[in-house]
């Protein structure tokens, strides 16, 4: 049997989107669901026909979801996004998607991140960097948190350009509730967001830091713009390193801004400098993606 034969058949033998979905609200995680073989893959699906309960709710689930017009996409589907693959078995089992499905296989993306209580000055630098991104054609990934991430999507959206905010809810719940505007303006003006949670979960800690490892698989370019050194912007730096260099040939470059002073609220970008974890980049500075999508001087 040739590797595309047993690519089918492997295709073939995985649970359905309900069953998928099924599962999970059994209480199987991503990580226990990809990655299976065949005849693990049969397990899970004797597993779901025994849970009719689960079922059943998991097709309410997905016919209000499609009726709402997300697309939910198991890992295993052609359209599925290539980019999650660089996350191997902790890959996504399903993703949702509200708008353009299409820009989560861009490779000309950016991620700029940062803390929810972000001083001016850092507002201002992820407002400014994510519209010259925008700007100029690339795809902006935040997770629509206060702070930063709303500067980030607003920066793009100002710049007409395309954004991306990957959530840690369900959604048909905004989080926080305050965002649910931009949310609507960012499907309305051609970008998308993505959650690997199902209509009716709620965000929590744990998965808001799990939904950081999506954000820097979507890019190759992950911009700190302001945190300090314990948050959870550090938690997608460390995504972004342990996902470095897989076996796809995927690479993630990690820039951080430099401040002219230091202080608890940028204390993680002169960690992540001082011991050359990232790139430097000034906060007045003008940034342009090259042809192998890292960081430049937009001026040169």
């Amino acid at each position: 049997m040739t590797g595309f034969e047993e690519k089918v058949e492997w295709k073939a033998s995985c649970p359905s989107v309900e069953e998928l979905l099924c599962l999970q609200l059994s209480g199987y995680s991503s990580r226990q669901i990809v990655g299976m073989g065949i005849e693990g893959n049969g397990q899970l699906k004797e597993t779901a026909a025994k849970a009719q309960r689960e079922m059943d709710k998991a097709r309410r689930i997905l016919d209000r979801q499609a009726k709402a017009g997300v697309i939910t996409v198991p890992y295993y589907a052609d359209n599925y996004p290539w980019h999650f693959n660089n996350l191997c078995n902790d890959a996504p089992a399903l993703i949702h998607v509200s708008g353009d499905l299409g820009l989560l296989n861009r490779d000309d993306t950016v991620a700029v991140i940062g803390a929810r209580g972000a001083d001016a000055e850092g507002l201002d630098v992820a407002y400014r960097f994510a519209g010259q991104a925008g700007g100029q054609g690339h795809v902006v990934i935040s997770g629509l948190a206060l702070g930063c991430d709303t500067a980030a999507h607003r920066g793009c959206l100002d710049a007409e350009g395309q954004t991306v905010a990957v959530v840690a809810s369900g959604l048909d719940i905004t989080h926080p509730k305050v965002n649910k505007p931009l949310q609507e303006e960012i499907v309305a003006k051609g970008g998308a967001i993505v959650s690997e949670h199902s209509f009716g979960v709620k965000a929590n800690p744990t998965r808001l830091v799990a939904r950081c490892r999506m954000q820097v698989a979507l890019t190759r370019s992950v911009i700190v713009v302001q945190c300090p050194i314990v948050s959870g912007t550090m938690y997608a730096v460390r995504f972004a390193q342990e996902y470095d260099g897989d076996i796809f040939g995927w690479e993630n470059d990690i820039y951080a801004v430099e401040y002219g002073t230091w202080n608890d609220m940028n204390s993680g970008n002169k960690f992540l400098l001082d011991h050359n974890l990232a790139i430097p980049l000034r906060p007045e500075q003008d940034i342009a993606l090259n042809q192998y999508c890292q960081i430049v001087n937009g001026t040169e």
